[in-house]
């Protein structure tokens, strides 16, 4: 009887020092959590006990703040995002304004001459028409974004859209002195999506070619993909992995309208569409491949 008591004893004094190790372990994960939660800190949750629950328990918290971070972190970058945005598309609003602005006063000035004023009225109205693109390009992004464009589904050759396209801005690769190759195969290449969006997605690649390329231009069309190269002023400047971010602002992505919004607005149709585009650079060729979904 007394070794059955001892035995007991000895077992309950074990068992209430396990207790009170697992209830140190237990606090101390605690004051973490909350040293964690009050700061703005990457720390992670630690715990020296040998309880297995409690390991585990420390290892999935430890997933939570990393998911946490990460969320945070996004959060972060969406907001300065936002925040450069709208700098630049107050900059871009506020200059053509401000310059009609100027001119208006000038037209209503007494001293004006007469063919000046025809002349004012020709820059304010190419001021005002600049405004009109960048708010019709802001509209037709959150439209795409937020799948609200209507669209029209069905068989559309592209070889024929390019070519259209093509001949649309023949005289301003002319007028740039733009060496110019075209790859179209005579053979049909069909896809199934909205002629609409497909051409403005396939018109703004030409425009980031116009205004940002240098000399020469190719197009190469094949059942697979549609691949824009040209020559670049300053490779060196490009971060091709943000090249189609939205209100991203290196001059070679900015397409006359606000912030990058041109080639953001190509990413989103190529997406759309049910393909994908990228970009890379090779020496001071700028390559943008649009990936076509084949069916």
């Amino acid at each position: 009887m007394i070794i059955i008591i001892i035995i007991l004893s000895a077992a309950l004094i074990i068992f209430a020092a396990l207790a009170a190790i697992l209830k140190r372990d237990i606090r101390r994960l605690n004051q973490t959590l909350r040293k964690i939660a009050a700061t703005d800190t990457n720390m992670r949750a630690t715990t020296g006990t040998f309880d297995k629950d409690i390991s585990e328990l420390c290892v999935t918290v430890n997933d939570i703040l990393e998911k946490h971070n990460k969320i945070m972190a996004a959060g972060d970058k969406s907001n300065r995002e936002f925040r450069q945005a709208v700098t630049n598309i107050s900059h871009d609003l506020r200059t053509p304004l401000t310059s009609a602005i100027g001119y208006i006063q000038m037209l209503k000035s007494v001293q004006t001459p007469e063919i000046k004023k025809l002349e004012y009225l020709d820059i304010i109205e190419q001021r005002l028409k600049s405004l009109s693109s960048l708010m019709n390009s802001l509209f037709e992004y959150t439209r795409i974004i937020e799948g609200k464009a209507a669209q029209n589904i069905e068989k559309i050759n592209i070889c024929n859209i390019l070519r259209d396209i093509l001949s649309d801005y023949y005289t301003d690769f002319i007028g740039k002195n733009f060496t110019v190759e075209i790859d179209i195969p005579d053979s049909p290449v069909y896809i199934l999506y909205d002629a609409g969006l497909f051409k403005r997605a396939m018109q703004n690649l030409i425009q980031n070619v116009l205004l940002h390329g240098n000399e020469y231009f190719k197009l190469t069309v094949d059942t697979d993909n549609i691949i824009y190269r040209n020559k670049v002023y300053n490779p060196e400047a490009i971060e091709v992995e943000r090249l189609f971010e939205r209100f991203y602002t290196a001059d070679l992505s900015r397409s006359g309208n606000a912030a990058g919004l041109g080639l953001a607005i190509v990413k989103e149709i190529a997406e759309n569409m049910g393909g994908g585009v990228h970009a890379y650079i090779e020496n001071d060729m700028l390559s943008i491949c649009v990936r076509l979904k084949n069916f």
